[in-house]
């Protein structure tokens, strides 16, 4: 028992350079990456909401997909998903 208690102040020191990692290069790209995509969003759905206002509809695909990778980036690419998306997306779709 007294084997683990005495290795227990070791462990922030092992795990500290995935944390510098982590905070130093991971999370700063992750913001970097999520402003990029919305700001593409933001372009894309802007150009659709003006093409279907002249009645021009092939944008559409478009902003769906720019809406799709914007919440895969939001999600650290889909890591951080919900149990509720995930059972979502796993239901089957029934057309009538």
């Amino acid at each position: 028992m007294t084997l683990g208690v005495g290795l227990l102040p070791i462990v922030p020191i092992l795990l500290l350079p995935f944390i510098l990692i982590i905070f130093v290069i991971v999370f700063p790209l992750w913001i970097v990456a999520l402003g990029v995509v919305g700001l593409i969003l933001l372009i894309v759905v802007g150009a659709d909401s003006v093409a279907r206002a002249m009645n021009v509809h092939s944008l559409e695909p478009a902003a769906r997909g720019m809406r799709v990778a914007f919440r895969w980036v939001l999600t650290f690419g889909g890591l951080a998903r919900s149990q509720a998306e995930r059972e979502a997306e796993a239901a089957p779709i029934t057309h009538r």
